[in-house]
């Protein structure tokens, strides 16, 4: 898999992190519960991204 592919990825998951991280620490602190739901939020969307474009990629 070409790097390209992961860029927009990339381009979302860190400003994602960064901006949600300055976020939950000044407004809204996050339990313990919500903080492990948004990086299962994190997570399933990079796996999701990455099978999709393997799947893609495999009908080519």
């Amino acid at each position: 898999m070409k790097f390209k592919y992961i860029l927009p990825l990339i381009s979302w998951v860190v400003p994602t992190a960064v901006i949600s991280a300055i976020m939950f620490k000044l407004d809204a602190p996050l339990t313990d519960t919500q903080f492990v739901g948004f990086i299962a939020l994190l997570v399933s969307a990079c796996i999701t991204y990455v099978v999709g474009i393997r799947l893609v990629l495999k009908d080519k």
